[in-house]
């Protein structure tokens, strides 16, 4: 989950021609979710510049990820360039959601690449007790100190979507946006977590991100704002575990019908 501010352009979309700058709600390897507030549809084709580096590739419209009160907020867009990495950040092959590795976005204070790097949970114990790790750059050459990257780097009061008409249920929904106003710093750590619901149903996944009050995650259990659940994190399998209780705060529709983005505040 990254917001890098972007610019968009389409020729010949689906909602005719456009340039809009927005921001990116998360990106991976092979291509991103964006907020948009200009129409387009499956196979349109954008092309979008990193307004951090200018680095621009061809992109190719995949579907609609999130809606707000009914109308598309969010895409999903797959790049056609393999070869152009616009993000500039090093990915590592997916973390399996059944282990103990870990992950952390975080950046080389020499040289300031970015890069998604796997850790281990000692490792995540000694950057959140020191602020940094010590690792050779393969960029910059040097052996330097490495700390989180920052999240929270996205255009002020972003607007993904049009004015909508009031919906019938209002629920809270999970806004990139609300990064700024929260009362935690989030650091942008893959944790793996184990959420069970009242009736005893539980996942394994990993950590979008965390901070002192929370974190996000991305699960396939159906959980509803406002729910208590059991959460460990970091979980071990085989391990002694110490459960805590969360509340889920927000939920966004992640993969239509199939999984949800899930802001958890733990309950004290």
């Amino acid at each position: 989950m990254l917001a890098i501010p972007v610019r968009v352009l389409a020729f010949g979309a689906t909602g005719g021609d456009f340039s809009e700058d927005t921001f990116t709600v998360q990106i991976n390897q092979a291509g991103a979710r964006i907020a948009l507030k200009h129409r387009v549809a499956p196979g349109d084709d954008l092309r979008i510049i990193n307004l951090e580096n200018l680095a621009e590739a061809d992109f190719h419209v995949v579907g609609p990820t999130r809606l707000d009160r009914g109308q598309a907020a969010e895409w999903g867009v797959e790049c056609l360039e393999p070869s152009r990495n616009i993000w500039g950040i090093d990915f590592p092959a997916p973390i399996a959601a059944e282990n103990s590795q870990a992950g952390a976005l975080i950046v080389c204070q020499g040289c300031r690449k970015e890069v998604l790097s796997v850790l281990s949970l000692m490792e995540v114990e000694m950057l959140d007790a020191t602020g940094c790790l010590y690792r050779l750059c393969d960029q910059c050459g040097e052996l330097s100190a490495w700390v989180y990257a920052d999240v929270t780097r996205h255009p002020q009061n972003p607007t993904p979507a049009a004015e909508p008409a009031p919906p019938p249920e209002p629920q809270p929904a999970y806004e990139p946006g609300g990064i700024e106003r929260r009362a935690h710093r989030r650091l942008p750590i893959k944790l793996p977590v184990m959420v069970r619901n009242h009736k005893g149903d539980q996942e394994t996944s990993k950590t979008e991100n965390v901070s002192k009050g929370g974190f996000a995650v991305c699960l396939g259990l159906m959980l509803v704002v406002g729910e208590i659940v059991r959460v460990v994190c970091p979980y071990t399998e085989d391990a002694h575990n110490m459960e805590q209780k969360a509340e889920v705060r927000r939920r966004a529709n992640f993969t239509p019908g199939e999984r949800w983005l899930y802001g958890m505040r733990y309950v004290r």
